[in-house]
């Protein structure tokens, strides 16, 4: 078996209780060897014990070596595990914090290695401004060690094997930064390795842009005769396959532990990890080398992870045409990769309130959402403001359980634009004009926004009251946090959240049919349509039809493509109103974001019927989408509607693209879609994922699923295999084929 079957053979037949039980074995051995130390030295010790114990797996056909051990319990095991998770005193909850969700600084890895970071590490120590930091410093200092002595038990198994090469890479690596691109890209699977596997439940680490980091390391192998562009792919490949050799099966928002293998048993089961290729630098140049060639060829169909991420920058599609056709084709064979705007992004960063030199760093940290890079820190991360402070009162926790992410109302916003109708109808004077919907709706969304930004600068504040107080992995793979002996969580350069607009399209409809109904076509009443609503419908089965023949969005039609762009353009300057004093204070900011993750089925699941002629239970629309059905006049058209979001002023969000492979069939379907794609990007679209499946396949699949295990699918940030999914999912991405 070559190492892309053996990949894939993992994805696809990997049992589905599978779990890394070595890991909860030494884990839970070591749970009070170290008590009674600062975090920042338990996590130290615990680490470096853990590393010293722990498996080192080698296969023969390894080029890049790293694996873990991972396999189905019997009933005692099974029991052991259960145990463990329950128990409140595991150091996953006294001691190893989550690193994920974020982007490392790479960079400075690669130029340092772990030696020279653990030398700079030191070097802070006597200068440190007091014991905590010190200890802080202290910690790190012991995670290099245990990072540096887990290389060298690795390049002895390796050794032992006869896999020389590789164990001269590690060899290397334990002593010096890296030298070749082999080492560069060993030593970054390292980590990802031990942050994937070990210590962050869903990790979602973003690998950064290899394609520029590592460019040094690759010309210098290619003029000493140490790599040709052909080894260098077989590296890069096996570098991809490593990833999803450590992955389970299922999918992981709407799975449970009847169908996935969840994260407490593999940490990484399902989680997406980013590679962001191409775009432009810090002075809007073209980024687009060798590697980027080279990363983008890699990329196989059926594999889950990395997710290239690529920054598409104007022109792109005619200015590198060979990148542009490798891309296509590797779209419409519906790989694992998502394309992003890099001038709307940037643009949207630097709105938000980040400096332009960090917005052109940005980095891909989550399922479809942007951050400003290494030095920044999502606030929704853990660490937490409980681990700081674990005697927190109970009424300040509470108020701190925002749904950060989501809504005031918790089933969204399409059901919030129906709390307006309700509160209009009581009033004694009926609206006069759909501005009296706009005006009660903003209210409410200004109460929401304003208590968000409240609640996270109170946690932010709680944070760095003892900012040196916790250490975790991405905090010693940053120098922001080492330079500063402090914890990111606590003192990053940007602080941020997200605030999404999970349905937009439903709202948009929304607000379109109470438009034309009541006060263009006065074809119904309000208080009509609220008792219509109200009963989903029943016994007003006229009313239904008038709503569901509003005009709705996606079509290009002038009424729903005036209420996107002006929905959008109120709630981002809301945004950026409220949280200038939190932007000016704290350097904490609101990131606007049209991605929805499947938010779209869980909060339609309990909102009742819509003015748009949804019923009640039905999903909302997905991320930017327009409903399903919506789109008649086809995908131009399609485009056109959704070129009216004010995207430049947006930080992240999706589109879920699905095309049936016999409409982009051949060399001209792909030239075709790549114009179409290509003009989308360059009229300012922010972005596109791609399923390229045919729906009867995946009807088939649903009934035959042993036949399809080769089918994967884009479900929001990631990719899932179609036969190991939910039927939940299942539908809702058959039901996408009908744009």
């Amino acid at each position: 078996m070559n190492r892309i079957e053996e990949a894939l053979t993992a994805l696809r037949t990997k049992p589905l209780k599978s779990t890394t039980f070595e890991r909860v074995q030494i884990l839970h051995a070591l749970q009070h060897k170290y008590d009674g130390q600062p975090q920042p030295l338990r996590f130290g010790n615990v680490l470096y014990d853990f590393f010293d114990q722990v498996s080192t797996p080698v296969e023969p056909h390894d080029i890049i070596v790293g694996r873990h051990v991972d396999k189905p319990l019997n009933a005692e095991e099974e029991a052991f595990f259960q145990s463990f998770l329950k128990d409140p005193k595991n150091l996953y909850r006294t001691t190893l914090y989550e690193t994920g969700h974020c982007t490392l600084d790479w960079q400075w890895l690669i130029q340092y290695g772990l030696q020279g970071l653990k030398e700079r590490a030191s070097a802070g120590i006597p200068n440190a401004k007091d014991n905590e930091h010190a200890i802080f410093l202290q910690g790190a200092v012991r995670v290099y060690d245990a990072l540096i002595n887990f290389a060298r038990r690795y390049a002895e198994a390796a050794q032992k094997a006869g896999l020389t090469e590789a164990a001269n890479a590690l060899f290397s690596l334990t002593c010096n930064a890296p030298q070749t691109f082999r080492e560069g890209l060993q030593l970054i699977w390292l980590i990802n390795l031990v942050d994937d596997s070990y210590l962050t439940l869903n990790p979602t680490l973003t690998q950064g842009r290899l394609d520029i980091f590592l460019l040094p390391l690759y010309e210098a192998d290619l003029k000493a005769g140490r790599l040709t562009e052909d080894s260098a792919l077989e590296i890069i490949t096996d570098f991809y396959c490593k990833h999803n050799l450590i992955m389970g099966r299922g999918e992981h928002q709407m799975g449970d532990v009847t169908n996935t293998t969840c994260f407490e048993r593999i940490l990484n089961f399902d989680a997406p990890q980013y590679l962001p290729l191409a775009g432009t630098d810090k002075a809007g140049r073209p980024v687009v080398n060798a590697l980027t060639y080279l990363f983008s060829r890699a990329i196989t169909p059926g594999m889950k992870n990395p997710i290239p991420v690529i920054r598409y920058f104007k022109g792109m599609d005619t200015a590198y045409p060979d990148l542009w056709n490798i891309l296509m084709e590797k779209s419409l064979q519906s790989c694992s990769m998502m394309i992003y705007n890099d001038d709307d992004i940037k643009s949207g960063l630097i709105l938000a309130g980040v400096e332009p030199e960090d917005a052109a760093d940005y980095e891909h940290f989550a399922c479809n959402w942007c951050s400003p890079g290494p030095n920044s820190q999502w606030m929704s991360s853990a660490p937490r403001a409980n681990h700081f402070l674990p005697n927190m009162p109970e009424d300040i926790r509470k108020k701190l359980q925002v749904p950060y992410i989501r809504t005031r109302c918790p089933n969204g916003w399409p059901a919030e634009f129906v709390n307006v109708m309700h509160e209009l109808n009581n009033k004694p004077n009926p609206p006069t004009s759909i501005e009296d919907f706009y005006d009660l709706f903003f209210q409410y969304f200004r109460e929401f926004i304003t208590m968000k930004i409240d609640n996270l600068v109170l946690e932010l504040e709680l944070r760095q009251q003892h900012p040196a107080a916790m250490l975790t992995l991405g905090d010693c793979i940053n120098h922001w946090s080492i330079e500063r002996a402090e914890c990111k969580n606590a003192t990053a350069k940007y602080h941020f959240q997200i605030q999404t607009f999970c349905g937009i399209a439903t709202l948009v409809d929304c607000f379109a049919a109470v438009d034309q109904l009541l006060f263009i076509d006065h074809s119904a009443t309000l208080s009509e349509l609220v008792a219509a609503v109200d009963a989903n419908y029943k016994g007003y089965e006229k009313l239904l039809a008038l709503c569901r023949k509003a005009e709705k969005f996606g079509s290009d039609g002038a009424l729903t493509n005036g209420h996107a762009e002006r929905i959008a353009r109120i709630s981002l300057q809301i945004c950026r109103e409220l949280g200038a004093e939190a932007l000016r204070k704290h350097k904490l900011f609101l990131m606007p974001s049209l991605q929805g993750d499947t938010w779209h089925l869980k909060m339609g699941a309990i909102c009742g019927a819509t003015p748009n002629g949804r019923l009640a239970g039905e999903p909302f629309t997905q991320s930017s989408r327009p409903a399903n059905g919506s789109c008649k006049k086809g995908l131009t058209a399609m485009f056109s509607s959704l070129l009216h979001l004010p995207f430049a002023e947006y930080t992240s969000g999706s589109l879920n693209l699905d095309v049936q492979p016999q409409n982009f069939a051949g060399e001209e379907g792909r030239a075709l879609f790549g114009k179409l794609l290509g003009s989308y990007f360059n009229r300012g679209g922010l972005h596109v994922q791609v399923t390229c499946v045919s729906v009867d396949d995946l009807k088939d699949a649903q009934i035959h699923p042993e036949n399809h295990r080769d089918l994967l699918v884009r479900v929001t940030g990631y990719s899932g295999v179609f036969v190991d999914m939910g039927e939940v999912i299942q539908n809702d991405v058959i039901a996408r084929m009908n744009p």
